[in-house]
Parts: C-alpha cells; sequence; structure tokens
C-alpha cells in the first residue's frame, strides 16, 4: 500500500488534535493542525514519530483500537461513559498556581485526581493552601498529588539554602508541607513512597535530571537509587519528569528525560506513567502496553489551557491478571518484545 492510500477502516465521527493516529504506509504520529483547524485543503496535518510531518486526507488517517490495551484513553470524558466497575482517573501537572484559571470545561468528574507536580510558581503557602482547597472540592473521590521542581517549600534541605533566590521572607517549610500532608489534607501526599487506591497500587516520586538548580534535581548517577526504591507489583508510577524519549522534548528539540527511569519501568509491570514537567510534551504515548501521560496543564507559555489526560482502568485484579511481564533487569536475558507503538505529542 501507498503511503497515505485510502482504507476501508471505518473512521471516527470527530478527529480531535492531539488524537494518536495511524497512516498506513506511512507510520504513527500526532493530529497538529494549527489552532485545533484542519487544513484549508481538506487535510490534517500529522507529527510523525520519526520527527517528520506530513498533510494527509482524512480518509488516510486511522485511530488505533484501543481495545488491544488494558486501558482507554477517553478524549470526551463527558460523552464516554465508564465500563462497568473501571476506575476513571483524571490527570493534571504543572498547573503552577493557576488551578483557579483552568477552564470550566476542563474540570471533568472522575473517581481518581492525579497530580504530577509543580502545583505552585515557587512553593508560596498560599498558593498550596489554595490548591488544597480546590483539591478538597473537585469531583473525584480520591486525590493523589506528587511535588515537583516549582514546589520549593516541599524540599526542605534545598530550600534552606536556596529561599534567598524566590522569596523575600523565608517561608514554615513544615507548616507549607502540612496542607497537603497533614490530617486535614484533601489528597494523598507522595514522596518516594507508595498508596493503595482502590486496590491500585500508585507510587509517587518528585525527582527529575538536574534542571538550573531547581528543587528535587539530581545528577544522572543519582537517580538511579531513587528509581531502585519504585516497588515490583507498581500500578500506575507518578514521577514529576518524564522518562527519556517519551514526552521529554523541550521547545529546542532537546530530550530532557532520564533514561534510568525508562529503565525502571520497563523493569516493573507498570500500566500507566503519569508525569509532567516539560510542558511541550503535553500528551500521552502508547508503547507496547504501558501508557506514558504528560499531563502538563500549562503549556509552554504558562497558560492552564491544555485539557487534563483522562484514562480509565479495569478492576485492579484484572488488570494484574492481563498486564505484562516486566523486562528483565540489565544484564539478564531478556524475554523477546513486541514492537512498540510510540504515539507522541509535540
Amino acid at each position: 500500500m501507498e503511503p497515505g492510500q485510502p482504507t476501508d477502516t471505518p473512521m471516527p465521527r470527530e478527529l480531535l488534535v492531539g488524537q494518536q493516529v495511524v497512516v498506513p504506509g506511512r507510520g504513527t504520529g500526532t493530529l497538529a493542525v494549527e489552532n485545533g483547524l484542519p487544513n484549508g485543503d481538506g487535510t490534517w496535518n500529522v507529527d510523525f514519530d520519526d520527527s517528520t510531518e506530513g498533510n494527509v486526507p482524512r480518509e488516510c488517517v486511522q485511530v488505533p483500537d484501543p481495545a488491544r490495551h488494558a486501558w482507554r484513553v477517553i478524549t470526551d470524558p463527558r460523552s464516554e461513559p465508564k465500563i462497568d466497575g473501571w476506575t476513571r482517573f483524571v490527570c493534571f501537572s504543572d498547573t503552577h498556581g493557576k488551578h483557579r484559571s483552568i477552564p470550566s470545561s476542563h474540570i471533568v468528574e472522575g473517581d481518581v485526581l492525579l497530580h504530577a507536580g509543580d502545583f505552585s510558581n515557587t512553593g508560596e503557602p498560599q498558593q498550596v493552601k489554595d490548591l488544597a482547597e480546590w483539591l478538597a472540592q473537585y469531583p473525584a473521590a480520591h486525590k493523589v498529588v506528587i511535588a515537583g521542581n516549582h514546589d520549593v517549600t516541599f524540599h526542605a534541605d534545598y530550600y534552606k539554602r536556596a529561599w534567598e533566590r524566590y522569596h523575600r521572607v523565608q517561608e514554615d517549610v513544615e507548616a507549607t508541607r502540612a496542607l497537603l500532608t497533614g490530617p486535614s489534607s484533601p489528597c494523598i501526599y507522595l514522596e518516594d513512597a507508595a498508596t493503595d487506591v482502590l486496590g491500585y497500587q500508585i507510587y509517587g516520586s518528585p525527582w527529575q535530571p538536574e534542571f538550573c538548580d531547581w528543587a528535587f534535581n539530581l545528577e544522572p548517577g543519582e537517580l538511579a537509587p531513587k528509581w531502585a526504591q519504585i516497588p515490583r507489583d507498581v500500578d500506575i508510577l507518578m514521577t514529576h519528569g518524564p522518562p527519556l524519549g517519551i514526552g521529554d522534548k523541550t521547545f529546542l528539540g532537546k530530550r530532557a528525560g532520564c533514561d534510568h527511569l525508562l529503565s525502571a519501568v520497563r523493569q516493573r509491570p507498570v500500566t500507566v506513567h503519569v508525569a509532567g514537567h516539560i510542558h511541550e510534551g503535553y500528551g500521552t504515548v502508547a508503547d507496547g502496553d504501558v501508557l506514558f501521560v504528560n499531563a502538563s496543564t500549562c503549556t509552554l507559555k504558562y497558560k492552564p489551557m491544555n485539557k487534563p489526560v483522562v484514562f480509565d482502568l479495569p478492576p485492579a485484579a484484572e488488570l494484574r491478571r492481563a498486564r505484562r511481564p516486566p523486562a528483565a533487569p540489565a544484564g539478564a536475558a531478556a524475554a523477546p518484545q513486541p514492537e512498540p507503538v510510540s504515539m507522541e505529542f509535540p
């Protein structure tokens, strides 16, 4: 088949910017159309995973069948009901104190809210307090939150030496952290720790590769021991920074993810990995049986306009029966793995 030739595959009623697609004979990619509108000639612009792009007729664009995965990415939460017994997760990240400015149409109901860090500008107590109030009001029964490099008051040792870089007066880190960790907190705050939510094992960690001496930064060699703490039975992994090569491309074209983190994911039966940090890496990547999410709410220009990423999972026991075995650690003989399907947002 020639690249971009029409097929008999049924088309969805609506194509959405940011949707993962396949163009037969050409490869996988993401719909990326400026201003969310199709091109004037009736084609759609596709950013392919090999770093090229092309204008493709609508009838030549296929949407992968989500039924082959254990998870379902939900593009329109208000019109796509959950399967009976499944759990709906709503993912935010990098709200940077602008949670009140998120469009009301992006406040979608779910069972579990996941926030992958950078919930503040620079860890200001008032922003954290307001976030706690926002979380308490959010229409989800469970909320799980981790910190990011901007949440400097949550990294006590770092803030002790660097507070003057951010604030005129040194803030009380214990009191600030208690807003999300204390007995009245509306969320579960994870920092190199795991929790059970509705039977799913969720692990959260705020660390990322060193970047301009921000909070929770580590040199690459220091990150491997952090990722070694991730439990071997984790279902959902939350880290502020993305893994290398997935949702980590900056506007300069550089990859800012962590290779040690990618290895850690491969060595565990992770079903979903949720991160943020690189705003322009927003979106999802289906790689084999793992759903990688960059849930950055703020755009590159710090506008909180990206929709939350929403996905559904089957009951935890069913999920574990269906999930893949972990890859062998480095140096061990690895079982053959299926070819990954990588579909990344630009």
